[in-house]
């Protein structure tokens, strides 16, 4: 008996076939996902893999998925054809390993009001793919279905301080701690704009914080210019003298401005070696 060979039937991006798959990678806490995910969710209904790439590529087209980058996707919501997944997900399946940070991590936090319109994260990695944009200070920034993300890069020795946050019942990121953000917010002005933030966020959240922490953050960070900068904002706060002691004992020679982007003129003080230079 001669063999009927099979040819699979016409339907827009891949139905029903191609729902099942985002049923199962859903009902498996895959969002975002990889081609792999999908590869071993699709194994389950008799799916072969160049079938499966190709149901990716039909329901990408169709907006029922987003592509992150190579490989990498999240589920649409069929209605807005937007992402569900939380942009904190997404951010960290752009680039591995990261953890979200900065204004983002502030917001996180609680320890400002402002809501960030871009989801900022610190990686130590150092090549990017093509699709990400260079901003200012080295940044890279990827666009995402409306949404932006930029990637600080971070020395390896840096990328210290982050704490794994349930975002859902499916997902978990690292998000820098309180202590390790407002640490960013001594240096990364370039981000920040200026040291008035994190004065401000120290001066607001004292009790909240682990000043230990903090102080054996900024030694481990080893920039004296932070060590300066964080030492005086605490002494001005009048924390204890033994919280201080570790910083001072760190102190380098010379005198640092407390804000880089304005001119060094200003009261020198002789115990943390800053010149107070900032905006009155």
């Amino acid at each position: 008996m001669p063999t009927q060979s099979y040819t699979e039937p016409s339907r827009p991006y891949g139905e029903p076939l191609g729902l099942r798959l985002v049923g199962l990678l859903e009902a498996a806490g895959q969002d975002p996902f990889t081609s792999l995910d999908a590869e071993r969710e699709a194994a389950a209904i008799g799916l072969s893999k160049p079938h499966t790439l190709r149901l990716l590529h039909q329901l990408t087209a169709a907006g029922r998925l987003t592509r992150l980058k190579k490989s990498h996707y999240a589920i649409n919501d069929p209605v807005t054809k937007q992402p569900r997944a939380h942009p904190f997900a997404i951010g960290t399946a752009l680039v591995t390993p990261a953890a979200v940070s900065h204004w983002s991590a502030l917001q996180h936090w609680g320890l400002t009001e402002q809501i960030p319109a871009t989801v900022t994260l610190s990686s130590p990695k150092r090549s990017f793919p093509p699709a990400a944009d260079t901003v200012d200070g080295g940044r890279r920034a990827w666009t995402v279905a409306g949404t932006r993300y930029e990637i600080v890069s971070v020395a390896k020795a840096k990328f210290f301080g982050a704490t794994e946050v349930w975002l859902d019942e499916r997902n978990r990121v690292p998000i820098f701690d309180q202590e390790r953000t407002l640490l960013d917010a001594f240096q990364h002005f370039h981000v920040f704009g200026s040291l008035s933030i994190g004065l401000e966020i120290l001066e607001a959240h004292l009790a909240d914080l682990d000043l230990d922490r903090l102080v054996g953050y900024a030694l481990r960070l080893q920039v004296a210019a932070v060590i300066k900068r964080l030492g005086w904002s605490l002494a001005r706060l009048q924390v204890p003298p033994e919280t201080l002691q570790p910083l001072l004992a760190y102190l380098a020679k010379g005198d640092t401005p407390l804000d880089p982007g304005r001119p060094a003129r200003g009261r020198h003080d002789p115990v943390w070696r800053v010149i107070e230079n900032l905006r009155g």
